[in-house]
């Protein structure tokens, strides 16, 4: 329940939905409050992600980092989307190609590609009429080679 005082302007907020106030209460936030509110964090929930992050991998993080770590998670956690990344780890791939053998409309694949093309999962390349899809780096092979390692794993 948000409950606010007129003098002070506080804002109560319940654990479950985390609300985000910018200081000059005119509804602009700062960018760091901008990327906890859509990740739903607070703001001191968004600041100890981003240190235990960067404490974690050794690198110097920002929040906007967990938000484009937390999307590649997502874009990797749709079946379909896993299928095309796992294809093109084999070898670059036309749509018509990832369409075939995922089962998938050219359109919905070609939907999935855009998604995993911007968040730089994958990589596109025109060789003539056609465009290839592989991977955009190692990176990305090696998470998805190391996520089934783990659930392989006895």
């Amino acid at each position: 329940m948000l409950q606010s005082k007129a003098k002070s302007r506080k804002v109560e907020v319940t654990p479950a939905r985390p609300v985000v106030v910018s200081a000059n209460n005119d509804g602009d936030g700062c960018q760091e409050c901008d990327t906890a509110a859509r990740l739903g964090l607070s703001t001191e929930q968004g600041e100890a992600v981003t240190r235990d992050a960067s404490r974690a991998t050794g690198h110097n993080l920002s929040l906007p980092d967990i938000e484009a770590a937390a999307k590649i998670f997502a874009l990797l956690g749709d079946a379909g989307r896993l299928q095309l990344v796992l294809r093109c780890m084999e070898k670059p791939q036309t749509v018509g190609e990832l369409a075939e053998a995922s089962g998938m409309s050219q359109s919905l694949t070609s939907h999935h590609l855009r998604q995993l093309r911007d968040q730089r999962i994958l990589a596109s390349e025109r060789n003539g009429r056609h465009i290839f899809y592989q991977i955009d780096d190692e990176h990305i092979s090696c998470v998805v080679r190391d996520v089934f390692a783990h659930v392989t794993h006895d």
